[in-house]
């Protein structure tokens, strides 16, 4: 009876063990799926032109110290990734998901110290404030009203409009193409917040004085310049026939 005992318990003991190994196994299974995606999305995807650290290559610039700012802008406009070099970055719907871009913008941060991904707070910010940054260091490329279009090269100053605000933020921290990037120390975290806050006005806009005419800018009163002007010449040439008559 004792051996008997004795196998019972072992058997018992194994079958502890068993049953601790099968339920560990999902956890650890899934644990693994679990692990950060970035380094593998970015070697499948942007490392033949970045290179394999970031390093840059003949076909691509380095990413080295560009920042959260600068991935997150890239990947959410849909302007990269580009299938060949040459290619024109075009904005477009997204080719990764919320989840992949997070995971891509978290490797890419991590290859040096950049800019972050501002954060904005609309509720907190002075629109009018925002309105004379905007005039002073947007307006000549972007256009007064945000439609773009003041280069004779429209594509280096796009609309804002269908740009969301974290982007537009992000843009002026990292100057995109043609634009200048703006540091902590040219624009603070707070004058950011307030220029955004206006390009978003800039959407729709409150025509106070009447209508907007398309916001075309001084429209109504070139509209009733031309009339006013036109009704001046037709009653002077009436008065000098009647003198004349």
């Amino acid at each position: 009876m004792a051996h008997v005992r004795t196998l019972v318990q072992w058997l018992l003991v194994a079958a502890a063990v068993g049953a601790v190994v099968f339920i560990a196994r999902p956890a650890h299974s899934q644990q693994s799926s679990e692990q950060p995606r970035g380094p593998d999305l970015y070697q499948s995807n942007c490392a033949s032109c970045h290179g394999s650290r970031g390093e840059g290559t003949f076909r691509g610039p380095s990413l080295v110290g560009v920042g959260a700012a600068s991935a997150d802008y890239w990947l959410r406009s849909g302007m990269m990734p580009i299938r060949e070099p040459d290619d024109k970055p075009v904005r477009r719907a997204p080719v990764f998901d919320d989840a992949q871009i997070r995971e891509l913008v978290d490797y890419v941060a991590r290859l040096g110290d950049g800019p972050a991904i501002p954060v904005l707070d609309p509720a907190t910010a002075d629109v009018a404030n925002g309105g004379v940054l905007y005039r002073a260091n947007c307006a000549a490329c972007h256009n007064f009203d945000g439609k773009g279009g003041a280069l004779v090269n429209l594509d280096n100053a796009p609309s804002l409009h269908d740009v969301p605000n974290v982007q537009i933020a992000e843009a002026v921290r990292i100057g995109p193409g043609a634009m200048p990037g703006f540091t902590q120390v040219q624009l603070d975290t707070e004058e950011l917040n307030d220029l955004v806050a206006y390009a978003d006005y800039l959407r729709d806009p409150e025509d106070a004085g009447g209508y907007g005419l398309a916001h075309w800018g001084p429209s109504t009163e070139a509209v009733a310049g031309f009339v006013g002007l036109g009704a001046l010449v037709l009653v002077t040439a009436w008065l000098g026939e009647r003198r004349r008559g």
